[in-house]
């Protein structure tokens, strides 16, 4: 087991080695593959492999297989889930229907007559005519990227180290810089990790580089934000709204800003979550033994599962 290794560690612990396993995206290049002289699979725990030698292992004849991280799945999934609950409103829709307000008298459906938009919801979006940000595309971020296709939205991307046009086509993404996914994007996804520097960095000044009226959405290290900076930004409208899963305190303090900004705000745009975007299933040892599966197939001599080579 390495952890962040160079490349000399590594082609230096590769002869004798049968399997090579990465879960972080790094470079396996035609010198690490030429090292891995008793190579018999090459297996990246993730969908990148664009920064693998695909050429190099096939020439080596050395399969090359990914594999979907289930993870990656539930997270990406509860970023939708966060994106489309504020484009359309869902809590404020949810409060409004419940209050007793002087609509129309209640008359029974059919094709001809029903009472649309009763409660006189405004501000409602769709994700064709918008532009989502993702900061931090990793894993996840693809993923994300990936259930945002079929909505026709306009999805730049910004991360350290900008991927291959390549991915990029393949992504349908756009990189762009720090500045300019915070002034362009009408919904900005953070799934930045942990990390120097990083604990409540969004703040007031942060904040006031985006969009106007843009949704904020906060799903990767739950220490990013400076919580009373973005409940003042809500309340002011600088915010359309936001979707939170990970607060700076875990279990959320209930006097904690953002719970506070949701209970004095019940019909306004605010989305919370108890951490809780990875699920159950993704901590549980079945499924977490399951992006193994290809070691049990090689040693098995069975076909191997998302094999790219």
């Amino acid at each position: 087991m390495l952890e962040s290794p160079t490349k000399s560690e590594i082609i230096q612990k590769l002869p004798g080695i049968d399997v090579l396993i990465s879960e972080r995206s790094g470079t396996i290049d035609d010198d690490v593959i030429q090292a891995g002289t008793n190579l018999r699979l090459i297996q990246r725990l993730g969908r990148f492999t664009h920064d693998i030698d695909l050429e190099a292992a096939r020439a080596c004849r050395i399969p090359v297989a990914s594999f979907p991280l289930l993870v990656s799945t539930l997270v990406s999934e509860h970023v939708l889930m966060q994106v489309l609950a504020l484009a359309k409103t869902l809590r404020e829709a949810e409060f409004a229907i419940q209050q007793e307000g002087d609509w129309p008298a209640p008359r029974k459906c059919d094709e001809n007559y029903f009472a649309y938009n009763w409660t006189g919801r405004t501000g409602m979006r769709a994700l064709s005519d918008s532009t989502v940000g993702i900061v931090g595309l990793g894993e996840i971020g693809a993923d994300v990227a990936r259930r945002l296709q079929p909505f026709g939205a306009r999805v730049l991307y910004h991360k350290r180290n900008r991927l291959p046009e390549s991915v990029e086509a393949e992504l349908n993404i756009t990189y762009a810089g720090f500045d300019d996914i915070r002034s362009e994007s009408d919904f900005l996804c953070l799934l930045v990790p942990h990390g120097p520097g990083m604990g409540e960095s969004v703040n007031a000044a942060y904040l006031r580089k985006m969009k106007a009226g843009a949704y904020l959405i906060s799903t990767g290290a739950s220490t990013v934000l400076n919580e009373k900076d973005v409940a003042e930004a809500v309340c002011s409208g600088q915010l359309g709204g936001i979707a939170v899963d990970g607060f700076v305190f875990e279990p959320a303090p209930p006097d904690g800003e953002l719970l506070k900004l949701a209970r004095d705000l019940p019909g306004g745009n605010v989305i919370l979550t108890p951490h809780i975007a990875g699920g159950v299933a993704s901590n549980d040892v079945t499924a977490r033994a399951m992006e193994f599966e290809n070691i049990r197939r090689l040693q098995d001599g069975r076909d191997l599962l998302y094999r790219q080579v």
